[in-house]
């Protein structure tokens, strides 16, 4: 199903949104959630990361597959990055229990959560929750020819917040200096995924008229995926997909990470500083953001992700 956008003819009608898990910081929920570059982390070492407040341990062991565990031992709750790698798992440095990459301990029968891992472009995934209901975005075959991976970036609010902004519609002529060419396109894929297609003008400004786009059309679609993906594939000017990845950390802000994939390395040349243009646009506002849901009829696409996150399992 497609809706087209026109809440901005009543943008003053407030929208009742009751939300609770949503830009909720002592709530995850359940998704893909980029914790720790993959190279990182060595054959047989063991390292901490946080998915909000809650903390998990990576290793990888002998053969060289990743895992992820509960960090707190099964049996007194020791820290495991305490431990080592062994033959059969990780050994807790305590009383060398051993939990098996299932998480299973045959010292004693008892067993710790594990959690499902992905290494993919370099980076380590890891999902929060049970059973993973989708898995992570596969780029169109003409894109997979060149990654770059930008450095892991902080931002002071919430993640939720800097994926839906992708879809906040409305901020995109006073932030960004883009004009709608027409009505987004709203694509709406419960229960995981929601779309909008933007046909968009760049108003002109120094980077602009170096990079040949000022002026010009860009054509490009915004899908955010679960509560913590986003992916953008531009069609025009510079053809390239992006996928934007963000983690929510124990202080209640974010850790997002930008992996472009180019179908030659030439369209790096307007894409890399097209979206570093605008992350930094958007990072002035979004730093402090402390959200309150004061939707109102212009935000329906927004509020539209809010209803999506909110609708998700928690962790």
């Amino acid at each position: 199903m497609t809706l087209t956008f026109r809440a901005a003819q009543k943008s003053t009608e407030p929208l009742d949104v009751p939300l609770r898990r949503f830009a909720n910081a002592d709530v995850v929920c359940e998704g893909w959630y980029a914790v720790a570059s993959a190279r990182s982390i060595k054959r047989g070492r063991i390292t901490r990361a946080w998915i909000g407040k809650r903390d998990i341990v990576l290793y990888r062991d002998l053969s060289g597959v990743l895992h992820a565990t509960q960090r707190a031992c099964g049996h007194l709750g020791v820290d495991l990055t305490l431990g080592k790698v062994v033959e059969k798992g990780l050994q807790c440095a305590f009383h060398r229990w051993c939990w098996a990459a299932d998480g299973s301990c045959a010292t004693s029968g008892a067993r710790i959560s594990t959690y499902e891992v992905r290494e993919r472009w370099g980076v380590v995934w890891v999902w929060a929750g049970g059973a993973a209901p989708y898995d992570l975005p596969v780029p169109e075959p003409e894109n997979r020819a060149h990654v770059l991976r930008l450095p892991e970036q902080r931002i002071g609010c919430h993640p939720h917040l800097v994926l839906g902004n992708g879809l906040d519609l409305t901020h995109v002529v006073p932030i960004h200096g883009f004009r709608l060419e027409d009505d987004p396109a709203i694509e709406p894929d419960p229960p995981h995924r929601l779309s909008a297609r933007i046909h968009a003008r760049f108003d002109a400004t120094l980077m602009r008229r170096l990079l040949g786009v000022a002026r010009r059309p860009a054509r490009w679609k915004f899908t955010t995926i679960g509560p913590s993906l986003a992916w953008v594939k531009v069609t025009f000017p510079t053809p390239f997909e992006l996928v934007w990845a963000a983690r929510p950390l124990p202080d209640g802000g974010c850790a997002t990470r930008t992996l472009f994939f180019l179908p030659r390395w030439s369209a790096l040349a307007r894409a890399l500083p097209m979206m570093i243009a605008t992350t930094w646009a958007d990072r002035r506002v979004l730093t402090g953001f402390e959200f309150h849901p004061g939707f109102v009829a212009s935000d329906a696409v927004f509020a539209r992700y809010a209803q999506l996150v909110e609708g998700m399992p928690e962790w």
